[in-house]
This record gives C-alpha cells, sequence and structure tokens, in this order.
C-alpha cells in the first residue's frame, strides 16, 4: 500500500534530521502522520496496536483539560494541551512498522548520523566554534573547555539527545552478531557518551552513570563488558578531569541557594503548588506566578526544572497524579516486554528503550525533558520502535505457537 511507503518516508526523513535539525524532524514527522491519515482514509479502519500507553496517556490529557478549564488563563492552558502531540510519533511509529528489516534501517541510521554529530560535538568541546550557529560556546564555569551543543541550540538539550542515542547503541552493540555492526554501535555508543559528558549537563551525567549501573544489573553475565565500560568512564576523567567539576561544586557548596539555582526554582515552583494544589495554575502561566512567588533579584523561569514538579505546579494534585500513573505504565510495560523478551534483538532493543526511559527518568528531576520538543520526539520515538520490535517477536511467537499446537 502507497500509504505505508509514506509513512516509511516521513520516518526516515525523521531518523535522518533529528540529530540535527528540529524543523526537519518535524517535517519528517508530518509526512508520517499525513500517510497514516492516507492509509486510514483508504482501508476505511484504524489499523490500532495496543499497547501501554494509550490509557495512562489519554487519562493524563484529562487531567490537563480539566487543569486547564479551572487555570487563570484558560486559553493558554488549552493551547498548551496541543504539545502533547510529541506522543504521535509513538502511535505513529508503533501501529504502522511491521517491517522488521525497516526498522533496523531506522535504528542504524539514526546511529550512524548522530556519531557524525557526535565527532563534531567532541570538536566543539576543545575548539568553542558552533558552525551551524556561527557563534562561540561557552565555557562550562570553573572549567577551561567548552560546554558541546552538538547542532543544537543548548546543551542540556543535545546532552539528552546525545544519551538516549549513546544508550540505544550500546545495547544493540552487546546483542549484535555482525562484527563489523557490533564495532560500529560501540563506536558511536562511545562518541555519543562522550559527547554528552563534554555538554557539561549534570543531569544528563547522573542518568548515564545510573543507568551503566542498571544495565549490569539487569544483565549480569556480562562481566567482561563491565571491565571495558570502567576503562571507558576512567580514560574519560583522565582526558578531562573537568567534567565532574560542576557536580563537585554543587555538592560541596556550603548551602542550597550557593549550590545551585535550581533550589531556588524548585523551592519556588512548591510554594505554587501548595497555593493551587488541586488543579495547579494552568500550562503556559508558570512564568507569571513565578514572578510573584520567586525571591527578590531572582530571574524568572518558565518550568520548574523538575518534570513532577512542573506538573504539580500547572496542573496540580489531579495532573501529577496521572503523570505518575502515564510514567509507573511505561516502566511497568516496558519491563513486561524485556522479561518476555528472548531473541537478541529483541532483548538488545528491549533493554535499550527500558534503559532510555530510566535515563529519563533520572534527567527528568533536574529539566524539564518531557515538554521539550526534541527531547519528548526522541523519547517517544525510541519507545515506538521498541513497541514496535515487540509487536514482531510477539506475534512471531503466536504464529509459532499455533503451527505448532
Amino acid at each position: 500500500m502507497y500509504a505505508d511507503y509514506i509513512i516509511q518516508a516521513g520516518l526516515l526523513v525523521f531518523v535522518i534530521f533529528s540529530p540535527f535539525s528540529i524543523a526537519g524532524a518535524q517535517f519528517g514527522l508530518g509526512i508520517g502522520l499525513f500517510g497514516w491519515i492516507v492509509k486510514i482514509i483508504c482501508s476505511r479502519k484504524l489499523d490500532w496496536t495496543d499497547s501501554y500507553l494509550e490509557k495512562p496517556f489519554l487519562v493524563y490529557l484529562i487531567a490537563l483539560l480539566v487543569s486547564a478549564f479551572f487555570a487563570y488563563n484558560r486559553l493558554n492552558s488549552f493551547k498548551a494541551v496541543g504539545d502533547e502531540w510529541l506522543a504521535l510519533i509513538f502511535f505513529l511509529v508503533a501501529c504502522n512498522l511491521k517491517d522488521l528489516r525497516f526498522t533496523k534501517k531506522l535504528f542504524f541510521v539514526i546511529i550512524v548520523i548522530s556519531s557524525l554529530v557526535a565527532i563534531y560535538a567532541v570538536w566543539q568541546h576543545y575548539t568553542g566554534i558552533d558552525l551551524y550557529r556561527g557563534r562561540m560556546l561557552k565555557i562550562a564555569p570553573g572549567t577551561t573547555h567548552f560546554r558541546s551543543t552538538g547542532n543544537f541550540s543548548i546543551s542540556l538539550t543535545y546532552g539528552f539527545y546525545a544519551m538516549l542515542v549513546g544508550i540505544l547503541s550500546f545495547c544493540l552493540a552487546v546483542y549484535e552478531k555482525l562484527k563489523w555492526k557490533k564495532y560500529l554501535f560501540y563506536f558511536s555508543s562511545v562518541l555519543c557518551a562522550t559527547a554528552n559528558l563534554f555538554t557539561y549537563s549534570r543531569s544528563t551525567l547522573l542518568a548515564q552513570l545510573v543507568v551503566v549501573f542498571a544495565f549490569f544489573i539487569l544483565n549480569w553475565k556480562k562481566k567482561k563488558l563491565l571491565i571495558a565500560v570502567l576503562a571507558y568512564f576512567i580514560l574519560i576523567y583522565a582526558i578531562d578531569p573537568q567534567i565532574l567539576f560542576r557536580s563537585q561544586k554543587a555538592i560541596q557548596s556550603q548551602d542550597l541557594q550557593q549550590a545551585d539555582i535550581r533550589t531556588t526554582i524548585w523551592t519556588t515552583s512548591f510554594k505554587i503548588f501548595l497555593h493551587h494544589p488541586v488543579t495547579g495554575v494552568g500550562f503556559n502561566n508558570f512564568g507569571g506566578f513565578y514572578d510573584k512567588y520567586k525571591p527578590k533579584g531572582s530571574p524568572t523561569f518558565g518550568h520548574a526544572h523538575n518534570d513532577p514538579l512542573n506538573v504539580a505546579a500547572n496542573a496540580g494534585i489531579i495532573g501529577l497524579v496521572a503523570f505518575v500513573w502515564l510514567l509507573f505504565s511505561i516502566l511497568k510495560g516496558l519491563f513486561k516486554i524485556l522479561n518476555q523478551a528472548k531473541q537478541d534483538l529483541h532483548v538488545s532493543v528491549s533493554n535499550a528503550v527500558l534503559l532510555c526511559f530510566m535515563a529519563y527518568l533520572v534527567s527528568s528531576q533536574f529539566q524539564c525533558y518531557y515538554i521539550d520538543a526534541v527531547d519528548g520526539l526522541i523519547l517517544f520515538f525510541v519507545l515506538g520502535l521498541g513497541q514496535t520490535v515487540d509487536n514482531y517477536y510477539g506475534q512471531a511467537g503466536r504464529i509459532q505457537s499455533i503451527d505448532s499446537a
């Protein structure tokens, strides 16, 4: 069916552009969604694939609508509900990708292009030159090196992206049979992990360390690989010991205010939540309320720099409960998929998707990654690929059971 080719073309455009152009990535997503609409019209049915996401996501959307109805600026808040369109890429991928060979091509393309951008980001770390925007990057406070941004506007956004692709590359490499692909994926994981570290983003640095620990708990038989990973971190620290400077500065500070501006953001955001506990102030209204509650002399921020707290302040306890249930449902669904995985590709992708989501959970305690267009798209895309691979092997397993019966 031609609609399937349109969807595949859109997803291919998405993976080509996502490492360096949000506009290109969204254009590809638009092509894919157009193909899905054409497919529905032509077939006169919605070929929907059940997953762990739709029910909790629907409940979360309803919670946001309730919050918007009681918001101080309803129009702003109802417009903000439209930002949840990022999740469409999960359903686009999960409901339409049936060809495992094409799915593997998507993995390959996004890893290769992300690796090239990672090389550029490592180069940026030492030169400070942003060729894409014609500017000089900022030196990380207390260091002598620059904060890499890749082709993105800020280092935090790129760090999250590079971290997820690095996790994906690493997990695919562990279970890959072809030697040239295995080495390529390992090399890509090293490049992306290094690029993430060179952003000096503490949220993704911590998340990357936690995910490494989680991987070896889930794959405790890979002991030799653990030595290689430890050697990598020792080598990176030897090359650039300043990587941990910002984290050490926060830990060794005498008080919370000195440790990080985020503590001010968190306490102010929590005050907003306490004064509007049921439905919050409504999304897109945060900045105005932050002005009223912030300490004198503090700058104004547009979000809480913590996803759960951001939802609590904007959508109250109603939105927070729905959001936590959404996160828990995804985590539970990914653990279930991993426990059922048997074949190498199924196991590797299941590991990758679970670890990517765990990395999001850790890093989202320090930054609002869920509402960021670049990071939200790559997160839901990876989740969608995981569901696609599980759909394929689940269907294959059911067919095999029927044949054997």
